[in-house]
């Protein structure tokens, strides 16, 4: 039995130090500088790319990540129903804000508002007269009253010019 045990074990190292040989003549000459020149890309992309994103995000993220740190020790000091101690929330008016929101949207809507207009000819139309007949409905020459202009006078187009000469 012991034969066959020493025979196996013979072929096992035998078949190791092929599998060396091969891996140290064939391999490693080829996957090692290979390695490296991935390794020296990964780290010039990382430093070049990944790090400066990771820095914006850590600078940008930093009063989210402050204030949900607060929030969760103001939590966890609720759930024992602890008292706040030191931590008081702030009060802060909102009236300013509001009032700057107010004032920037009517702004806004004020300069839509003319630009929708712009170049659209202005027409005024005047203000009716007083319809006090005491004639049954009769103008002073015996026609009817023209329902649409009660005081005789068609709306005022201004963009025709060719009055403004006479």
């Amino acid at each position: 039995m012991f034969k066959t045990t020493d025979k196996i074990t013979d072929t096992l190292t035998a078949r190791i130090a092929a599998a060396r040989q091969l891996l140290d003549t064939k391999v490693v000459p080829y996957a090692v500088p290979a390695g490296r020149k991935a390794a020296k890309q990964v780290r010039q992309v990382v430093g070049e790319r990944i790090v400066p994103v990771v820095d914006n995000a850590l600078v940008a993220s930093a009063p989210v990540r402050t204030e949900a740190l607060r929030r969760g020790r103001l939590a966890a000091a609720a759930l024992r129903g602890g008292v706040m101690g030191s931590m008081v929330a702030k009060k802060r008016r909102r009236w300013p804000v509001a009032l700057l929101c107010l004032g920037v949207g009517g702004a806004v809507g004020a300069g839509a508002a003319w630009l929708a207009q712009a170049g659209k000819p202005v027409q005024l139309t005047p203000y009716p007269l007083d319809d006090d007949s005491t004639d049954g409905g009769l103008t002073h020459d015996g026609h009817e009253h023209d329902d649409h202009s009660l005081n005789g006078s068609q709306p005022l187009d201004l963009t025709d010019e060719s009055h403004a000469h006479h």
